[in-house]
This record gives C-alpha cells, structure tokens and sequence, in this order.
C-alpha cells in the first residue's frame, strides 16, 4: 500500500494568515486532530509554524523557503506540516512561544515549533531561518534535515529534550510562591517599586523606555499616570508627544505602527495591529484629561486614528478588522515593507505643486537624502514649517492621503476579533465625539449580534459569514468589559446585561478553582501544558483583564448578589500571582493596576432622569478620574428612584451613599 502523502488543506480555511499560504507547495495543514493523527501515522515530526498576516518577516520566509519547490518537497517528504494562526489560536502560540524563549533566549515570529506527534511536546523551536546559511544560522533545509535526521536516528535523546523542555514549562505555568503580605500592603508597593523602575528605564532624550527595538508600553503609561508624580507625569508626557510626531505615528492616516526599530522612534515596522492603537487611544484621552503633555497632540491623534478606523477598518456587520500588512507592492511585482507609507521630495512635489511640495516636506521631515534603508525615501515626522496654518496644512495632508490611496495598499487581515473589539469598545466608552459613538456603536452591535451568545459564550474570531471557534479567556474579559463600560455610557440595559451573562460563563469556564483563570477550555483541545495569560505583552495579561472587569463590576455593584464571588476570584487571582508581582511587577503592570482598583474605593455618581440628562453630567463624565464613574439612566440603578423629579442624583462609595440631590452645581467629584 502506497505511503499516504499529506496535501495543503489551507483551501478551505478563513484567516487571512492561512490563506496567504493556501497556495504554497508546501502542504500546510491546519492545527487540527486529522494533521495530528497524520503525523502519528507517518510517524513524522509534527512542524507547527505560527504567524500573522501582517508579519513581515512571515513574509519574508514564506518567500524565500515556502514558496521554493525544492525546500517545500524536502519539509512534505520528511515532516507534516501545519500552520496557526496565532490570533486564532493564543493558546497553542503562548506554549511554543514559551519554548522557544527557554531554549533561545529570544522570540518573535515566524515561530517554528518541531514538536513528537504522540505528545505535542516540542523538541525544538525558534523564529525566522534563512534559505541560505547567514546571520549566525543554519539555512532552514538545514535546520529540517538536521531534526528529521535526529528524528530517525537519536529519537531517544530528542523525547528526553522535550520531556525536560515540557517540566520547565510545566513548573512556568504553576507560577511562584505566594507571599504572606496581605493585597492592601503588596500593591501599592509593588506598584511604587514598578514606577521607579521605569523611570530608571525612562529614556529623557527620545522618549519611550530602553533602547532599539520600541515599543509603546500603554499599561506602563497607565501605571505613570495613576502614580501621578511629577517625573512620572513628565516621562509619560515626553514620551507620548515624540511618539506621536515621529515615526511610529502615520502622520497622514492616522494610527501608531506596531513599534520602531531604532531607539529614535524615526523609522516603524509598519504593521498597524488594532490592539495598539485600541490601548493608546485612552492613554492619549486620559493624559488629556489629567493635564499630562500637549492637548493639541492629545486631540490630533486622537482625531486621525478614529479616521482611519472609519475609513479603512469597518467590517460590515458590525465591527473592525484586525490589521494592515506592513508590505506591499513597490510598483515592479515586489512586495516591499514600507513603500506604502514613505515618501520622497519628488512624490511630495508631484502630489501638491513645488511651492506647498517644499512647505509640506519642511513640515513632514521629507529630504533628499531620506531615512528609510538607503531607498532615498523618508518615514514621514512633523518638523517646523513657519507660517504654515492649521487651514493649509490640513489641505496638504488630504491631498497627500488622497495620492497615498493611488498607492497598491497593504493587506488588510479582515477577521473580526472578540478580544481586540472588546478593547476598542472600552476605549471608546472613554472617548468624546461623535466618531467615537459612532466607532462604539457599531463595534458593540458586531459583539451583541454576531460575536457573543444570550448564555455568555464568546466566539474567538469571524469573517464574513463564518465565525470561528469558541473563544478564549481574553476574549470573554475584554468583551464583557467593553459592553459593560459601554452600556454604562450610552445607558443600554442590554448591552450591561449581555456583559453580566459573559462574565458568568467566563467565571464558570476559565476560572481555576485554586486560584486564577486558564487561558483556554477543554473545548479548545488538550496540550501537553495547559496555558494561563498572566504578564503583559504588547497587550495586558488576560487575567489581568478579568481581574479588572470583576473590580469594575464590584465598583458599580457592590451589593449584588455575585459580589461576594466576584471579589473572591478576583482576589484570587492577585493572591496567586503575589510572589511573581513581588519579584517582577514590571511585567505585570494590567494586573497590577487591576489590583488597585480591587483594594480601593470606588466613587460612583448614580444619576437617574426622566430621559433628558442634566447637561451637567457630560462635565461630570469628562472630570471623572481613576475609579470615578457616572452610572446615568433613565432606569433606576439599585434602588436609586428619582421619584417625581426630573432628575436625582447619588454619590457613592462602596456601600456608602451620600443624601440625594437635585442640584447640578454640585455634581462634581470634590468627596469630603
């Protein structure tokens, strides 16, 4: 009987990321049980290799040994090969990812993972292999041949090498001890310490913390501007104003690129991923109302990204789209990173005229020499244009957008992500304007009507028609805490609801009874250690998430009849973690910040009207600091009845409230 050869079966799948490797000759599986069982009936080394589609160096490997016949005959010969993407699958993602930095010290993607088909557990992984030998690495057919060789004649020592790799993961995972100190004494310490380490970190000539590669730190932001010292304050302030005027912001679309690759913020990865510019926009809102830096640069970026969510990230239905590539055509056939958004003086002349050309590359930092690797062409940043009006620059600006848009785009990966809409949602819960209501509204009718059930269940993805498989603990948290901060702001009962019944089954279905929450279900399949999603990454930590939406909940709620369980997981979930936070509360800034909002009070004004809110309670909402929140409805909140008046209103914090009133001169946040 013929040996069974595996086929690419990407045909058939819905993420963008998949599909892009649907037609390689490689023959990509899915992660699913049929390549699994394969693997085991070839008895083949299982290749899991994980990305995103707007991963450049996805790309780039793709290109060079994917596409390759020879390479792509040598992998389906010798391996079975399958594809994730990891923003469908964090679960199978954070497990190698963790691997992978155990045994190279290092991460990123593409992630290639060479697991043993009977137990899941990797013998090897690490990132991006060249075709060729380079950079201190062996050429990617080097590196399979030497693992399957390995896989045929020293099988033995590459089992013993996972099972030790799976004990570290295991022992990981489990997290460290406990300390003795009580939540109310850990936090706010952990929470000082994090705050002077950062500051030591803070870099006072660029902005931003460390060196090259940069990232933006939203939670650390968070966590500076909570503290509310004048160094943290100034380090927040520095850095927000030079990551706004240079590089990483797309000065003429608006929104933040993923990070730099210099310690200058001047030249970006150019992928736009929704979870940054989700999580920057209310750190921008929340200096703005604290007084931290430049108002003007607040509202501007502020302005441009709710724009360029509109203009190009609106999924039908109800929702935004998950990211832009960073590659893209360079006009020969080739797919270049970048080209889409860099600029020379001769484009920028072309597009306006020679007069506005030299006033806009003056303004836009576009010179002849350029900055972006050697191509002649510059990453765009504001610079000086004296004389220049708010009037004409704006001009020039859609002027330039507009022959951008000639431009062949980047990929757009239209999936529609529970979690990532979910933070967006609480974002603009937060936000003024009418294009954040708008943005909210239509995001909150996509996770009301297509992405979350009546019983609480989440789904992790859909596009188009078709939704993906059941959801994760992030996407459970950041649902519900977006509905509810929404349904809070705009006053919709359904939408608080939808968010009280998610987060019953996210209780009921992530939650460890030892403390904690479990990144994944049963439903999601077994791997050989289970995952949880604990410190932060680019995004917060979904138990961190969950921590903070119990907190929110207790906040609003403090008598209701799930207070008592929500306050026990959530202090739970801290008290487990209280060794690692001791020791490394940097990497948990969400949950440290969470943590606060669990262990001090709440100030919740309940105003409730006849349909007509008092004009008053916009101010109120607009000075609304850190665990200050207006609950208004024309429903009454907790036995809180405005009676026959138009309007009442109630101060409370916690259990405590303060006599009613019917005077708007003092709805204010001045407690005694």
């Amino acid at each position: 009987m013929a040996e069974e050869l595996p086929v690419n079966r990407l045909e058939h799948c819905t993420s963008p990321y998949l599909l892009q490797h649907a037609t390689n000759p490689v023959a990509w599986q899915p992660w699913d049980d049929e390549a699994i069982e394969l693997a085991k009936r070839l008895d083949r080394p299982l290749l899991v290799s994980i990305g995103y589609s707007a991963c450049h160096w996805c790309h780039v490997m793709e290109h060079e040994s994917f596409d390759d016949e020879v390479t792509a005959a040598l992998m389906n010969e010798r391996l079975v090969c399958v594809k994730v993407d990891r923003e469908e699958r964090p679960d199978v993602d954070a497990l190698y990812m963790a691997a992978c930095q155990l045994m190279t010290q290092s991460g990123g993607w593409p992630l290639n993972a060479f697991l043993d088909p009977n137990t899941l557990k990797p013998f090897f992984a690490g990132t991006y292999f060249p075709p060729d030998q380079r950079y201190g690495r062996p050429s990617w057919s080097q590196l399979v041949t030497a693992l399957c060789d390995a896989w045929t004649d020293e099988r033995e020592a590459l089992l013993a090498t996972a099972g030790q790799l799976t004990e570290h993961l295991e022992k990981m995972a489990a997290g460290g001890e406990p300390t003795a100190d009580s939540l109310s004494t850990l936090v706010p310490a952990v929470l000082e310490a994090s705050v002077q380490h950062s500051l030591q970190q803070f870099d006072a000539t660029n902005g931003g913390f460390g060196g090259a590669p940069k990232f933006p730190h939203p939670m650390k932001f968070e966590g500076l501007m909570r503290q509310g010292s004048k160094q943290a304050c100034e380090a927040v302030a520095v850095s927000l104003e030079i990551m706004a005027n240079r590089g990483l912001f797309d000065h003429l679309g608006g929104g933040w690129h993923r990070y730099c690759v210099d310690a200058a913020w001047a030249v970006p990865h150019f992928e736009k991923m929704l979870y940054d510019n989700a999580l920057l926009l209310p750190i921008h809102d929340r200096a703005l109302r604290q007084g931290v830096g430049n108002p003007a640069t607040h509202e501007r970026v502020i302005r441009l990204t709710l724009e360029w969510l509109e203009r190009e990230m609106v999924e039908p239905v109800g929702g935004i789209y998950s990211t832009l590539d960073a590659d893209s055509d360079d006009g020969s056939g080739h797919s270049e990173e970048g080209v889409f958004y860099v600029w020379s003086p001769e484009e920028i002349v072309a597009a306006l005229g020679e007069a506005d050309g030299a006033v806009a590359c003056e303004r836009w930092s576009v010179t002849e020499s350029g900055n972006f690797e050697g191509s002649g062409s510059s990453v765009l940043a504001l610079g000086d244009a004296v004389g220049l009006e708010a009037d004409a620059e704006e001009e020039m600006r859609l002027a330039l957008l507009e022959a951008r848009a000639a431009r062949a785009r980047p990929g757009t990966d239209d999936k529609v992500l529970s979690c990532w809409n979910g933070m967006l949602l609480a974002a603009c819960a937060e936000l003024d304007g009418d294009a954040a209501v708008r943005i909210g509204s239509h995001v909150a009718r996509g996770l009301m009507e297509r992405s979350t059930r009546p019983d609480g269940s989440v789904i992790r993805t859909r596009r188009g028609e078709v939704d993906g498989g059941p959801g994760f603990l992030d996407d459970h948290a950041w649902a519900a805490l977006g509905l509810l901060n929404w349904g809070i702001r705009i006053d919709d009962g359904d939408c608080i609801e939808r968010a009280l019944a998610i987060t019953a089954r996210m209780l009921d279905d992530f939650g460890d009874s030892e403390g904690g929450f479990w990144l994944a279900t049963a439903g999601h399949g077994e791997l050989p250690v289970r995952q949880r999603c604990e410190s932060d990454s680019a995004v917060p930590g979904s138990t961190a998430v969950a921590v903070r939406l119990l907190a929110t909940l207790l906040g609003v709620w403090p008598a209701h009849d799930s207070a008592g369980l929500w306050r026990e997981v959530a202090e739970g979930s801290v008290t487990r973690l209280s060794g690692n936070l001791a020791h490394q509360g940097p990497a948990y800034w969400s949950l440290l910040n969470a943590a606060a909002d669990l262990i001090e009070p709440w100030s919740v004004w309940f105003v409730h009207h006849d349909g007509d809110e008092p004009e008053q309670v916009g101010e109120l909402r607009r000075a609304a600091g850190v665990r200050q929140l207006v609950v208004s409805s024309s429903s009454a909140q907790s036995g809180k009845d405005r009676g026959d008046e138009p309007w009442k209103a109630w101060l409370c914090e916690g259990l405590s409230c303060k006599p009613p009133t019917t005077d708007g001169s003092i709805l204010n946040w001045k407690i005694e």
